[in-house]
This record gives C-alpha cells, structure tokens and sequence, in this order.
C-alpha cells in the first residue's frame, strides 16, 4: 500500500506525536509498504532538509514560515505538496490546524485517497484561555465540523475520547493505543547518566517532556520538603526543553523552599532510557494528557507511575497496580500517593515488575497490525 501521514513535525524533531508516528512509519515499510510523511521543516530553531528519506521513509517537507503558539502556523505548501503523490491511504496526525484542513479538502475533492485522523487530543484542550482564545476556539471548531465529516475513519488512542471527537463531527471511530518501540525495553547502562548528574545513592523521582507551566511541574516541588522528612535522599530529576522561562520560575519556587539541592534541570537529554532506569518513580503531574507516550517508556524500564488523572493517566494506571493518580493541583493527595510508594519498599517493588511486564501491551510490534488492518478497510 502507498501510506502518506501529516504531522506537524516529524523524525528528527522530538515529541510524543513525532516519535509515535516516526515508529509506525517504520514498521510499515518493513512490511512492505511504500510510505510517505509530510511535515514542516523546522521545530525549536532546528532547521531540516526539505526531502530526504530515513529509514525507508520519504519525507517532504515545506517551509514553516512562522508560527504563533501551538497551533496557528504559516506554512501553506503543506496542503498542496501530497497531491504530488498518489496514495492510498492519507493519516493525519492532529486536528485544529488550518493547511492541514485544507490538506484534507484538496485530497478528498481531487483524489480517492481514504482519509484517517488520530487528533491524539481535541482542539485548545485547556480549560483556562484568555477570553479572546476561547471565542477563537468556538468559532474554529465550527468552522473545523464539516472538514471532519470528511474522515473515512478517527483513531482514538484512549477508550474516553470518543466523548469529545463526536461532538468534533469525528465518526468510524477505532481504538489503537499509542505505542513505544522494542528499542524502549532494552536494558541500558546508568553509570554516564549517573556520573553526570551526580545523583549519588539518591533515591531519584523523575519527570521527561516540555517544562511549561500547564505541565504541572511546581506541584512536585510545592511538596517536595515533605517528602524529604520520610526520605531526604530524593532528588527530583526534570529532562526536556523549557517553555517561556519555566526552568527559572520554578528555580526560585525551590530555593524560596530551600530544596534547590535536590532538584536538576537537565534540558535534553541523549537517551531517555537512562533517565528511567535510574529512577525509582516517573511522574506526569500535567493539567491535560490525551496518553502520555512517557508514561509506558518509564513503564518499559522498570518505573513506578503517579500521574495526574488526565485520559491517559486514568486509562494506563491501575491504583495500586501501575503506581498512582491524583487530581491535578490538588498537593495534599499528591502528597498522599508519594508517600505509599515511599514508605512501602515492598508495594514499590512489586509495582516497578508489575510496569515491566505490563510495558509489553504497548509494543509497536504488537499494535502494528491494527493499523494495517484499518488500512486495508
């Protein structure tokens, strides 16, 4: 089959979307498949080559003229550069973007290409906008329903988003959890991550992703002098690229705290696997999460899990089993959740090889086929 995706951006931009649909597109044209990804060329002040093919991979990409926030971005060629290329089936990777919508338009008036979405979340999933961004958001979900309609068939990627996509004028709806590759369960060495950021003997709490506000990340440390009275080894270790100057906000929260000494900032780091294998638990604390890809590498390598109870918190944690939840901003549960897998060594551990055992559902090896049978519909 000749299978074309657009993403926003794409392989070797990172993020949770990037690398699931990089990892699909990977097991595709091992099976045989002829697959082209159409993308923006730059993310992060990272520029890319416009045409290059990775991996088997053919990848188009148009120029990113500029972009404000998250979701309005100038780059008009994207919705013309696919009609190029005769396809069979066309997945997009998001909703709420307007060359992708235009995208979807052209290729459903002028070919007879299927046409697949996974939105991965509905359209500004934030509950608190500024008044003139909440009108925006009404006004293009409106103008966003029709466009919809025009999807042969949505992917959700957790079993609650149904109750949001119909109402988006989503239908066909399929459930296809997100997925990590068999790379993600190998065992690595921690002696360079270690010997880097000099966490000796710690007992390390860990969090990977953008730091920005909506991310949560100053609930952990509002906390964090409490959790030190049951064990003053913590270090709380934070990886991913900042936000508007998140890093340095939440640095004068912990030295306000007196706790700076056991809190790192890293920004990116070379191979995530380091970070979880040498932590003892992974927390996600964000306001929203459609999955939460993080949430099953930690899994993968032998983490325990709190996170805040977003659709994929609720939908990959069992209480006790996977690790914890807890409602976002509220410190005295957090607080609660931590303190269990603190002070019970025993429940810890049995967590940690209950996530290792369960990070193997979400194999790309085991889900690739449920694609491919979407397809061939």
């Amino acid at each position: 089959m000749r299978i074309g995706f657009i993403a926003n951006y794409f392989y070797p931009a990172t993020g949770g979307m990037e690398e699931l649909t990089f990892n699909i597109a990977k097991e595709l044209v091992q099976r045989g498949h002829e697959v082209h990804v159409f993308t923006s060329d730059r993310k992060d002040n990272q520029i890319f080559s416009k045409e290059e093919i990775v991996e088997g991979i053919n990848i188009h990409r148009s120029t990113l003229y500029f972009n404000y926030k998250y979701y309005l971005k100038f780059n008009p060629n994207l919705a013309f550069h696919h009609l190029k290329y005769k396809l069979d089936v066309l997945h997009v990777q998001s909703l709420g973007f307007f060359f992708q919508d235009l995208a979807v338009i052209l290729r459903k008036l002028f070919t007879r290409t299927k046409l697949i979405n996974t939105p991965h979340g509905p359209f500004m999933a934030l509950d608190k906008y500024p008044l003139w961004q909440k009108i925006f958001r009404e006004l293009y979900v409106t103008f966003e329903y029709p466009i919809n309609l025009l999807y042969d068939t949505t992917i959700q990627v957790n079993p609650e988003q149904y109750k949001w996509m119909t109402k988006y004028g989503l239908r066909n709806i399929r459930f296809i959890p997100n997925s990590i590759p068999e790379t993600a369960y190998q065992k690595v060495s921690t002696k360079e991550f270690k010997e880097k950021y000099n966490p000796k003997n710690k007992f390390i709490i860990s969090y990977l992703g953008r730091v920005q506000k909506y991310k949560g990340l100053e609930q952990i440390i509002r906390i964090l002098p409490e959790l030190l009275k049951l064990n003053p080894n913590i270090i709380f270790i934070a990886a991913g690229s900042e936000v508007d100057n998140e890093i340095a906000r939440l640095t004068n929260i912990a030295k306000e705290l007196r706790i700076e000494n056991h809190i790192i900032f890293t920004g990116r780091i070379k191979d995530n696997r380091e970070l979880y294998k040498s932590s003892e638990i992974f927390i996600l604390p964000s306001e929203w999460e459609a999955f939460g890809i993080v949430l099953i590498e930690a899994m993968a390598q032998g983490c325990a899990l709190i996170s805040t109870k977003t659709e994929g918190g609720k939908f990959l944690i069992q209480e006790g089993k996977q690790g914890y939840l807890f409602d976002y901003q509220n410190l005295k549960e957090l607080k609660e959740k931590f303190s269990i897998l603190l002070q019970d060594k025993k429940k810890l551990k049995k967590i940690q090889e209950n996530n290792l055992i369960e990070s193997k559902k979400y194999s790309i090896k085991n889900l690739i086929r449920d694609y491919e049978n979407i397809y061939e519909e």
